[in-house]
Parts: structure tokens; sequence; C-alpha cells
């Protein structure tokens, strides 16, 4: 509804020294308003409340054109005299009042002494001029006669306004609003009256009352405008009443259809479907390639291992299993030496020992274009060794003594081979079309909801407002079905043609590992080939599987030879890791590679709000 002219926003405080804070409650409202001869109104507000206790405050909005004077504050049986503070919350003389503007609002602040709390009946009364609007054959009177503001309910309104002559004429029209208010009006020659009830907090209600221009005998209290204006203003009326009642029905009609929640249904999950459907198509879908083998007997090629998990496994990062397969491909390709030795380990709580099979490593050959992540790893391995050398089975302890550097060393190896594994190539990415698509139903979906929102009405919702908002949440279950589809890998990312071929040779050699000690292959006549197995095993997470092997089928001259594979007293296999095995020492440099854990403590903290007026509202508060 229009927001121009007078609007009641009063809150009274409801806290004092003799009595305990409470909400303010209203108890009636009663507006009298009279159009002089001259258009100007004099206006008497009659509000009546309880649970206040010293002072209030009224803000009137003030439009460009308008005025205000001849303010006064009363009670039943006495005038209030003006003086005094005009601050919010201040305790001044009772019986006083005073005023100040408040950006376009006039305020008037009044003092009294109330310690009961009991229901009190103030009258504010001013003369306002500038709201009639008098044209060639109207004056039009939009009349807010309560406003918005209000964060109280009122259980009762009663509003006159009084002509300045009697009149029949035709031209003579009433309208109340808005349509969803419970109320009647009714129009007599004399004046225009209002009734409603049950008015909710923030709810304007307006009178509006156009009347001849016959009826004044000047518009000085007026503003002037040239021109007709009744049928426009009765044109205005009824689209408005048209337009509310057309909601009205709508709303009524396709929130209970079937066929709607059916259009919903699939707004909110078939564009982010399709989205998804078409990124796996053009993205995720691997390349069919020409290759049926179930094994191969050797590495397929010379990938490193820290590379070939993420190739079988469609990743584009690495982890401890790839950390320690390459310190023992750096074993394997002499950049360290290995020799067996035996470590006493204590068992049951020291009381008594174990010897378990070890390796000892000392520094080698430097490598010919060693890879960064190879040269981080010995930037970890070159302070444990020293120029002594250190046993394997240590590792875990003297890592895990400078944690902080290790593990940001660590860091710097998994960033390494995903740096690789980008220069490769070895994937399509549709991971930046379906963020995209994501970004843009968010949008879609937030603007129009947010609009609906903020201009909800919620006693009589506009049916353009709930079609807003239903199609703007239905946009946003569909950017976050996106956005959850985003931690499906294989839904968006494949390998290309190339990496597909490799990935499916490395796959079948993992494959015969897993396998292997189980087949009756003849099993490997080169120690370079077994080391080469034990590396590639460690990166698959399959290294006891090949350990077996090397246990039942490595020839015990073979075991000799080989820098990796150490089997021990009473047949035990540790393969460099002690008896503890591969899967043990994976764990120990992970938890010794891992970021020392930290703590703190952290602070709360509040939110506060705040409240506004614009016109035909107000704002208020009190003490």
């Amino acid at each position: 509804m229009r927001r121009i002219g007078t609007c009641a926003a009063f809150v009274v405080l409801a806290a004092t020294l003799a009595a305990p804070a409470r909400a303010t409650v209203l108890e009636g409202a009663i507006v009298n308003a009279q159009v002089q001869r001259d258009g100007s109104l004099q206006v008497s507000e009659q509000i009546t409340m309880s649970d206040v206790f010293h002072g209030g405050y009224r803000d009137i909005p003030i439009a460009k054109g308008q005025s205000i004077d001849r303010v006064s504050v009363s009670e039943p049986g006495h005038h209030y005299s003006y003086g005094g503070s005009t601050e919010l919350g201040s305790i001044g003389r009772p019986d006083t009042f005073a005023t100040t503007h408040v950006g376009g609002d006039l305020r008037t602040v009044w003092h009294f002494d109330n310690p009961s709390g009991g229901p009190r009946t103030f009258t504010i009364s001013y003369r306002f001029r500038g709201l009639a609007l008098a044209y060639d054959d109207v004056v039009d009177v939009n009349f807010n006669v309560w406003g918005d503001m209000w964060k109280e309910s009122l259980p009762s309104l009663s509003a006159t306004l009084r002509l300045p002559k009697p009149t029949t004429s035709p031209s003579y029209r009433v309208w109340a609003g808005p349509a969803w208010v419970h109320g009647v009006v009714q129009r007599t020659p004399t004046a225009a009256i209002l009734r409603a009830t049950a008015i909710p907090s923030h709810q304007l209600v307006d009178l509006r009352v156009v009347f001849p221009r016959s009826l004044l005998a000047s518009t000085t209290g007026a503003q002037t405008r040239s021109g007709t204006r009744l049928a426009q203003i009765v044109a205005e009326e009824e689209s408005s009443f048209a337009a509310y009642n057309h909601d009205r029905k709508q709303i009524k009609r396709y929130e209970h259809s079937l066929y709607t929640w059916l259009v919903l249904l699939l707004l909110a999950f078939v564009p982010a479907l399709a989205v998804i459907l078409f990124v796996y198509a053009r993205f995720g879908r691997e390349p069919k390639v020409d290759y049926d083998r179930s094994y191969e007997q050797e590495p397929p090629s010379d990938l490193a291992p820290a590379l070939v998990p993420a190739l079988t496994r469609e990743r584009s990062g690495a982890g401890v299993n790839e950390f320690t397969a390459t310190l023992f491909d750096l074993i394997h390709r002499g950049r360290y030496k290995a020799e067996h030795v035996t470590t006493e380990h204590s068992k049951w709580a020291g009381l008594g020992k174990t010897t378990l099979s070890d390796l000892e490593l000392t520094k080698g050959k430097d490598l010919e274009s060693p890879t960064p992540w190879e040269n981080v790893v010995a930037e970890i391995v070159d302070p444990i060794l020293g120029d002594k050398g250190e046993r394997l089975s240590n590792f875990r302890e003297r890592i895990a003594a400078d944690r902080t550097t290790n593990a940001a060393c660590f860091q710097a190896f998994k960033s390494a081979v995903s740096t690789e594994i980008r220069k490769r190539d070895w994937y399509r990415n549709g991971l930046g079309v379906l963020i995209g698509a994501g970004v843009a139903l968010l949008l879609v979906g937030g603007l129009p909801l947010f609009y609906g929102i903020a201009h909800y009405r919620t006693n009589a919702p506009r049916f353009s407002d709930d079609v807003l908002i239903a199609l703007g949440i239905c946009a946003i279950l569909d950017a976050i079905i996106v956005a959850v589809s985003i931690a499906i890998v294989p839904l968006w990312r494949a390998r290309t043609q190339p990496a597909q071929l490799e990935a499916a040779r490395w796959s079948a050699f993992h494959r015969y590992l897993n396998d292997f000690p189980r087949l009756e292959d003849a099993p490997p006549v080169s120690i370079v080939l077994w080391e080469r197995y034990l590396v590639y095993g460690i990166a698959f997470g399959i290294a006891e599987q090949v350990l077996q092997a090397a246990h039942l089928q490595m020839p015990a001259e073979m075991q000799q030879q080989s820098s990796l594979y150490w089997i021990g007293t009473g047949n035990q296999f540790g393969g460099g890791a002690t008896a503890l095995a591969i899967s043990d020492l994976n764990s120990g440099f992970g938890s010794a590679l891992s970021p020392p854990s930290s703590s703190g403590s952290g602070g709360g903290g509040g939110f506060g709000g705040g409240g506004g007026g614009g016109g035909g509202g107000g704002g208020g508060g009190g003490w």
C-alpha cells in the first residue's frame, strides 16, 4: 500500500526502578482527523497502552511538500507543557514534552511517571499541512492511520476522517486498505469511518478519501496539482484490489495442484542432472582401448613408482605408499646402500627380546637428473643417515624427532608429484564446467529468491513473489546437487586415450603382483626384476604379497644378492622393514611425517540488529 503521510510508531519503555522490565502492550488506538477548509488536517491520535513507566516518543514521517506544526500531548484531564529533553531514554520532569527533527521525521518525546505500569491513554495532536493533494476536480487525502513499524500487535483501531463540509457528491469516494486487514469502512455525508481488529505487528493500515475540491475554501494547507484525477484514482484502487484478488486465487489454485509440485520437483533436479550427464559424457567416460590382457609379468614402462598409483587409480596426488616406494627405488638404484643386519627389539614389556631382520642404510652414489620428489626424499633421509648410516627400523623415530621440518618436506613431495601429473596431461577435466554451472545456478536461484523474500507480504503474498521464491529454491537445490557431484571425481575426470592404455597395462601388472603367490608361472630369474616387483608392490600397497612370493620362490643365493630383500632367521621375511613388515613401516612414516598437533582457544561473539523506517512508517523506543 501507499506509504505517504502520517504513520504511527510508538514504543514505550518497560524498565523502571520500581517495576520489572516487561513488553509494552497496546490496548487500542483511536485516530481522528478533520480536513480544514484550507486543506490541512487537524489530527488527534489516542493510543492506550500498559506496561509503560517513564516516557515515550512518536515519530511522524514528513515527505517533501509536507509540514507539521501545533503539536501537543495530553492525557484525560490535563495537558503536557512544552520543555524537557528529546533524548530517548532520559527521565525528565513528568507531564512535559518536546519535539525535534530526526532525519525526515518529526519526533515528539514526552515524559510521565507511571510506577504501576497500568493502562495510560496519551493523545498526540498536530496539524498536518501538505498531506492533501488538490487536483482540478477532487482532493485526494491518503492517510496512513497506522504504521508498519509498530513492533506490537493492536487489538482494535478506529479511525475517522471528517470532511470540510457534508457532501453526497458522486466524486466523494472512500477506500481502506490493505484488503487483507480485518476491518470495515463506512462512508457518511460528513466523514469516512474505519474500524479494524487484530492488526498484527508491522502492518500498515490506510484510509483514502477523495472529495470534490469545491468543499475547500482555499488550498493553502494542501498541495495543488493540475489536471483531473478522480478516474485515475478509482482505476488505481480497483487495480490494487483486483491484483490482490488475482494473487489470492492464483496461489490457491496452484498450491494444491499436483501438477505444480511435479513441475517444481523436475525443476529442482532435472537441470542439475542434465549438467552432470553432460559433464560425464564429455569428460567422465573412460575411452575404450584395444587391450585385453589379464596380466603383465613385468613393469610395462619405466614410470616412476610415485606416479603409477595415481595413473591406475585416476588420482592427482601421492601419499605415504608412494614416499616409501620412492625410498626403496632409490635403494634399488644405488642412491643409498643397504646392508643386511639384525636388530634386537624388546617384547612383553621388556621381559624378553626378539631378533628381527633389518637393513642398515648409508649414502651411495648420486643419480643423474633425479626427479623433484626424489630430491625431497633425499632431503629427509640424508640428515638421518649422516656419515655413519642408520638402520631402517629407526627411521620412524628419527623422522618424528624433527616432525615440523619433515612434514613440510612431505608436503613438498606430494606437491612435486602432483605437478608432474599435471604436466603429463593424463586427464580430461570437467571440473571447471561443473563449478561454472554451479555458480550460474546459484546466481539464477539466489537473485529471484532474495528479491522474492525482500518483497514478500506475509499477510497477503503476491503470486509473483511465490513464483520467484519457488524457482529460486529449485535453482539453489540444483546448485547444491552440482556441488555435491564435484566430490565424485569419476563424474568429471577421465584419462586420455594414451593414458588409458598405459593405465590398463599397469593395472594388469598390479593384478599380476597381487595374484603372483598363487600363480604357477615360473618365478623371475633376475634380482633386478624381483626388486622392481617389491618397489611397485609398495607403491600399490600390496608389498606383503610380493614378500610372500619372495619367501616362497626366491632362491637363497638371490636373497643374499638383493639390497632390498632380507629374509632372516626363522625364514621370516622383512623386505627391509624388519619383521614388522612394509605396511607397518608405511604406517610409521605416515605418523612421523604428519604435522605436529596444535591446540588453541577461540573467543565468542555476538550480533546485533537495528531497525529502520521510511515513508509511511517510523521507529521508536522507550525507557
